[in-house]
């Protein structure tokens, strides 16, 4: 009998603190735009008595739009790798593509199903050529850097990619440009 009710009490226990750990989708926006597109960086240096100081702040803030409408439209990375397109009739009612770029200076574009968008939450997967699928999270989100503001998404990615040859990053920001 004490084996049983600790075994209940525990998957109780278990249950509780899982659910606990869930966000609602504007806390999830809210945690994606502050931890993964804000940033503050502060750099002093003096030379030959001369002192320099340079301060970059970028705070990004989710977007909670009345009609989900609002969202369609053509968001692009800086740079011609990246575009996502969302076409949205309603909440239920949501197609969208992103293209990359492929080798030999090619693109390839994917199929995103299964699209939600809650509280400026994005949620999708993207369907990859050999029909696996890889899940994409991100938020609609104001990006303020140092006073100009730009509105667009801010996609999570599952693995680092390198972008410009260069760079490698986790993150990607995609600005609404219609």
């Amino acid at each position: 009998m004490k084996k049983t009710l600790f075994l209940f009490i525990a998957a109780l226990s278990i249950g509780y603190f899982s659910s606990a750990q869930q966000m609602q989708p504007k806390e999830r926006a809210e945690f994606i735009a502050k931890e993964d597109f804000s940033k503050s960086k502060y750099k002093k240096a003096e030379k030959f008595g001369v002192t320099k100081e340079k301060r970059k702040v970028i705070i990004s803030t989710p977007v909670i739009k009345e009609n989900v409408k609002e969202y369609s439209g053509l968001y692009k990375v800086d740079g011609p790798d990246y575009m996502i397109t969302l076409n949205i009739k309603d909440g239920k009612n949501i197609k969208g593509s992103i293209k990359e770029a492929g080798g030999n200076n090619g693109y390839q574009t994917f199929e995103l199903k299964n699209i939600i968008i809650q509280d400026a939450l994005f949620k999708a997967e993207k369907i990859n050529p050999d029909g696996s699928k890889t899940p994409l999270e991100g938020v609609f989100i104001d990006k303020n850097n140092n006073g100009i503001i730009v509105f667009g998404l801010g996609l999570k990615l599952s693995k680092s990619i390198t972008i410009a040859n260069a760079v490698e990053t986790e993150k990607l920001f995609f600005k609404k440009v219609n």
